[in-house]
């Protein structure tokens, strides 16, 4: 026997279940999730309940144990997969957060034709979906959009004009995976090999939340998920697989990495953006647990972002100030080594949002606008987009 767990040795895998409550193991060295070390945890919990008899004495009677409570935190950088438009690492996270993933499985090349800074015109727009968030690869001059319409085979338009102008004829819009919501969320199972030495088997697990944090001026953004499940145990195992992070994206240095509000870009230093889901567990005497299953009832989307007054305009106050609704998009990537083009892009897009409060803020003795907002659904399934490039 041997005392003193290394936690750098460490490792963790994701499996989606077929049956909720029903522990998936590990499938191979491609379920590992590349976590950072610091606040990833799982922790286990039994309810007290209080034996309130009366003896005599006035020691306590000793408790009894009620529902397990089973939690985790499982913090990540927010990166791409290293392959154009594949799914990152953190896919089957992304999918129980927000419930649905729709990838551009091919390059897709526009029409020869005279396209303008908001329409791209395509003779085939099946391959695309309002809120799809695009890569349009004009060469030396890339840049990503979201879609607001489609014009079916005829045209897709961009929420925010290419700053770059018309992109050619015939130019390519490259590959993308987009996480968006749906109520179908799957659960997970996680594998938490603790040091390497002691398996952590968690299942019924539900991503309650997401927040997109540290996203500014140079610095790397992580994504923090946190989740819910319905049952843990531990035994003595060693990992079946040797998780190998070699080929993957590394996560984008936020320089260049700009947020439209509204279709205007700004100067800003600071961003952040947390997706919660409310839960509820179907509780039943029946069950050795006390729980069956849970479902999702309610989701709510909302962040901040804090860009310098303007001197000369007072926009953003008025939208507050008339309840408008705002959108909200931005995307951070990595250079690929040729002028004016880049990869390994995460993006986000909040098509409809309010802002909900405005005060003054300040950045080193600079005046801010302190916006809080909050996201909602416009159509439906459209409340916010993740798109990994």
């Amino acid at each position: 026997m041997a005392i003193g767990l290394v936690k750098g040795e460490s490792s963790l895998f994701i499996e989606i279940e077929t049956t909720e409550g029903n522990y998936s193991s590990p499938s191979g060295a491609s379920s590992a999730i590349e976590v950072l070390e610091d606040g990833l945890e799982f922790s286990y919990s039994r309810d007290e309940i209080e034996r309130n008899t009366l003896t005599s004495t006035i020691e306590s009677a000793a408790p009894r144990l009620g529902l397990k409570q089973i939690s985790g935190t499982i913090p990540t950088e927010f990166k791409a997969n290293g392959s154009q438009g594949e799914a990152p690492r953190e896919d089957k996270l992304y999918r129980s957060l927000l419930g649905a993933r729709r990838q551009i499985t091919s390059e897709q090349t526009s029409d020869n034709t005279t396209h303008t800074s908001t329409i791209i015109y395509f003779a085939d727009t099946s391959a695309f979906s309002v809120g799809d968030i695009v890569l349009i690869k004009e060469a030396g001059a890339y840049e990503v959009r979201p879609i607001s319409a489609i014009n079916e085979n005829v045209s897709i338009t961009l929420a925010v004009a290419l700053e770059n102008g018309a992109p050619s004829a015939e130019v390519v819009v490259a590959k993308t995976s987009v996480y968006y919501h749906d109520d179908n969320a799957p659960t997970l199972s996680a594998t938490h090999y603790l040091g390497g030495k002691i398996e952590e088997q968690i299942d019924g697990l539900r991503c309650v939340s997401a927040n997109i944090e540290n996203w500014s001026t140079a610095s790397v953004a992580t994504v923090t998920f946190n989740v819910e499940g319905l049952e843990l145990n531990r035994v003595v195992n060693t990992p079946a697989y040797s998780p190998d992070f070699s080929n993957d994206a590394l996560p984008p240095v936020l320089l260049n990495a700009c947020i439209w509000l509204n279709g205007v870009k700004l100067q800003y230093n600071e961003f952040s953006l947390s997706i919660e889901n409310t839960k509820a567990e179907l509780l039943s005497a029946c069950s050795n647990s006390g729980k069956i299953s849970s479902r999702f009832t309610n989701l709510s989307v909302s962040g901040s972002i804090n860009p310098y007054m303007e001197d000369d305009d007072v926009a953003r106050f008025d939208s507050f100030n008339n309840n408008d609704t705002v959108s909200i998009f931005g995307y951070a990537y990595n250079p690929s080594g040729v002028d004016g083009e880049f990869q390994d892009i995460v993006s986000f897009y909040l098509p409809q949002c309010k802002i909900t409060e405005l005060p003054t803020g300040d950045q080193d003795g600079i005046i801010t606008d302190s916006i809080s907002f909050k996201a909602f659904r416009g159509n439906g399934n459209d409340t916010v987009f993740l798109g990994f490039i």
